[in-house]
C-alpha cells in the first residue's frame, strides 16, 4: 500500500493536526512527563512521539489515541468519529443500509 504524502492532506487538516500535536505537547509538559517517559509508556519511539507532538499525518490514529489515553484525555477519538451531525448519515436508518456497496 502506497503511503500518502504530506501534500495529499488538505492544508486545513494539517493546521488542525499541528494544533492537536501542540496541545498534546503542552498536556505532557503540564503533567511533568518527559518525552522518554511518555514514549516508553506508549510503546512508541521518541521520534514517533516527536511526530505526534508536531501533528504529523503519517502517525497512525491508534498511536494518537494511546498517547491521549496515557495523558488522561479520553473521549477525543470518539469525537473524531462522531457522525451524528453528518446530514447524509443522519437521515438513513441503519436497518435499511445494504450489507455491501456495489461498484457502479
Amino acid at each position: 500500500m502506497k503511503s500518502l504524502g504530506k501534500s495529499a492532506v488538505p492544508r486545513q487538516m494539517l493546521a488542525e493536526l499541528e494544533k492537536v500535536g501542540e496541545d498534546i505537547r503542552y498536556a505532557r509538559i503540564r503533567r511533568k512527563f518527559t518525552m522518554g517517559d511518555l514514549s516508553k509508556r506508549s510503546g512508541i519511539s521518541r521520534s514517533t512521539l516527536d511526530k505526534v507532538e508536531k501533528g504529523s499525518p503519517s502517525v497512525a490514529i491508534g498511536i494518537y489515541a494511546r498517547v491521549l489515553f496515557l495523558l488522561g484525555i479520553t473521549g477525543t477519538i470518539r469525537q473524531l468519529a462522531d457522525l451524528s451531525n453528518d446530514p447524509i448519515s443522519r437521515d438513513i436508518e441503519i436497518e435499511k443500509l445494504p450489507r455491501r456497496v456495489k461498484k457502479k
